[in-house]
Order: structure tokens, then sequence, then C-alpha cells
């Protein structure tokens, strides 16, 4: 069935909410409990940072797998990225050794970008332009669903179970993922035209070329340097600094899985009134306010403020950065742009995740979420200035 500006296609949509919503559990599952485990066997922020940067030294490969998204029927590429992951994971009922869980972190990691790069190329062929940032929203609202639910679930798993419970229940969700996207129907007349596209097309050339992509890469580039540096924090300051046991990390997460819902729902609510712009804007600045509820945090509940914060920042600044390049890149390329765009942002969060065990050898764990929360805040007032100089040359 063809697509078209007139009539959505209901039966996609269903699926493709269904397979987002168990992807995304499945991996939130796989991501809070790998942690608590890490965490409780070690006690090393450092070990925790290393898992954060194998999730992301996926960049330098996918950058290389743009062509292959471009040519290929893009829902039979997701399926087959689902049951990849799902073998994988088999891996780690063998072995539970740190460079096991290492190594399987970094096969999935490269599987999940190529999947999400996938999927972002799919939308753009899939919708018409009108209807991308409301099926973003939706999308996002499931995914925001699926880590309100599965960090919960997750610490209950970690404090109740062995870790291979977790690891069944991952194996199980990827394959129920890749049959939603299979029960996918086809664009065919797009696919059609994905294989008379020129060889010589690339992603660096379209995003060098074209100024604002370039610079909403820029941002997003800056706003990933600083998720980076925050992430392996979460749990040494919730059972470091707050005294509060590791599984309150699952805990927070869900609490940021509140943040994202809320913040989903109130981007459909108003989506006619809403421009992608204008939705970074608000993700930035919420960013800056929730480290610095972090950081300032003397009780959980405090600590809670700020996860929520980072659920509402989570979902407004990747939706606005994703929405954005998707309207304004070249379609003939956008599996390149995007793959070229990714390496990049995965590589400023990599670098904050290496950078941040070296700071806390000389900086306390609140002042550097100070540090974070004042760069996303410089960051925001420049978008802002930015966005007006482009609004006067149009």
């Amino acid at each position: 069935m063809l697509m078209t500006d007139k009539h959505f296609d209901q039966k996609n949509l269903i699926f493709l909410a269904m397979a987002k919503y168990l992807s995304g559990f499945a991996s939130y599952i796989y991501d809070v409990g790998i942690v608590i485990y890490l965490f409780s066997n070690t006690q090393s922020v450092g070990i925790v940072g290393g898992f954060f940067v194998s999730q992301l030294l996926p960049a330098i490969i996918i950058l290389f797998t743009g062509k292959v998204i471009d040519s290929h029927s893009k829902k039979k590429l997701m399926a087959m990225a689902n049951l990849l992951k799902g073998l994988i994971f088999v891996l780690l009922l063998f072995s539970q050794n740190i460079w096991v869980i290492y190594l399987v972190t970094f096969l999935m990691n490269l599987i999940l970008e190529f999947e999400g790069n996938t999927l972002s190329a799919f939308m753009v062929n899939a919708f018409s332009k009108e209807r991308l940032l409301k099926v973003s929203s939706v999308i996002n609202l499931l995914d925001s669903a699926s880590l309100l639910t599965a960090p919960a679930i997750a610490a209950f798993i970690a404090m109740s179970f062995p870790i291979q419970a977790n690891i069944i229940l991952d194996v199980l969700l990827f394959l129920l993922t890749a049959v939603c996207f299979l029960c996918m129907g086809t664009n065919s007349a797009s696919e059609e035209d994905e294989n008379k596209r020129p060889e010589n097309e690339n992603g660096w050339k379209d995003i060098i070329k074209n100024k604002n992509v370039l610079k909403t890469i820029i941002y997003w580039n800056i706003f990933m340097l600083c998720i980076g540096l925050a992430a392996p924090l979460e749990i040494s300051m919730i059972e470091d600094t707050l005294g509060m046991p590791s599984a309150y990390y699952g805990f927070g997460n869900t609490v940021e899985g509140i943040g994202m819902v809320l913040a989903s729902v109130f981007i459909l609510g108003i989506i006619r009134k809403l421009k992608p712009a204008y939705i970074i804007s608000i993700g930035l600045f919420s960013a800056a306010a929730s480290y610095l509820f972090i950081g300032i945090s003397q009780n959980i509940w405090m600590y809670f403020v700020g996860a929520c914060l980072v659920g509402i920042t989570a979902t407004f600044c990747p939706l606005g950065f994703k929405t954005e390049i998707q309207l304004k890149c070249n379609p003939a390329t956008v599996g390149r742009t995007f793959t070229a765009g990714r390496f990049t942002i995965l590589l400023s969060r990599a670098a904050g995740s290496l950078m941040v065990g070296k700071i806390l050898t000389f900086a306390d764990i609140r002042a550097v979420y100070y540090g974070i929360s004042s760069i996303l805040f410089v960051t925001a007032l420049w978008y802002i200035k930015f966005r007006k100089s482009v609004l006067k040359t149009q």
C-alpha cells in the first residue's frame, strides 16, 4: 500500500509504535540492569563509564552504513537488526564477564544505531513532511512509555533474580520487535526511487552544503557532550552522595520516563503551534535546569525532580534535532545524512563519558553537574541567537 499525504497508513503507524515500544523496553531493561550489576560488583564510576563508552563506539563503524540504508528495504533491515540483537544477547547467558558485557553492548548498540538511522530514513519516505513531527511525537510517546515502565521492572529483576532473567526477557522482546517490523506495509514506490539514486551522493557533502543542517548538528553535538558527561554520574550521585541503594538508579530512570511522557503529551497537545526550533530551545533550557537540580539535590526527592526534567529534555532535544534535520535534508541522502550526523554526536557523547572519570579526580561531583548546567544554558542562548539570524535571512 502506498502512503499519501491525505491517507495516513494507520497499520504501519501501529506496528511501528509497537516495535519502538518493545525495542525501547528491552534496551532500557538491559541498560538499567547492567549498570546496577556493574556498579554493585565494582563500585567504580570508571567501569560504568566504560559501559557507556562501549555503547557509543559503534559510531565509528555505523558511518559507513548510510548507503546500505538508502538502497534497501528499510523494514527488512530493521527486522534483521532486532533478530541479530536477540542472537547477540544469548552470549551473556554463558558469561557475565565485564569484557563480555562491553563486547555485547558494543555489538548491540552498533545494530541499534543502524536501526535508529534506518527508522529516521524510513519515516522521511513513509510520511509527508507535514506529518513528520506528529508521527515522531507519537513514536516518542511510546518510547517514553517504555522508559516509564522498563527501569522499575529492571530494578525489580536486579533485586529479585539473577542477571540471566534480564537477558532472556531482552531476547524475547527483540524477537517480537522484529515480527512487528515485518508486519509493516512496504512503500514500494519510494524504494524503487531509492534504487535509482546516484551512487556518488554523500551525506557529508549534504551536511556541509546545508548550513541549517550543519549548525543543527553542531548544537546536537554540544548537547550530547553534556549528556556523555552526566550519564556515568547518576548512579554514583544516588549511592555515594545521597546514600541510597543502587536500585534507586532504576527508579530514577522511571521518573525520567514520566518526564518524557509529560513532554510527549505536551507536544502532541499543541503540535500545530510548535516548530522543531522551539522544541530544541525548550529542551536545552530544561537540560540546563535538570542538571542544576540534580547538582543541588540533598535528598532523593530533589534528585527525582531533576530526573523528571532530564526526561523532558530527552523528549524535546532529540525530537527537535531529528525533525529539523528530516525537514531540511535532501531526501535522496537522508540515510547517509543521519549516519554522518550520528557519527559526530556519538563521538561527542563518548568523549564526555571518557572525560568525566578524569574530571572527578580533581572536581566534586556537584561541581561537575553545575558545569554541565552552565554549558547547556549558554548553548540554549546561543541557539536562540542562531535561530533569530536564520529568520532574518528568510
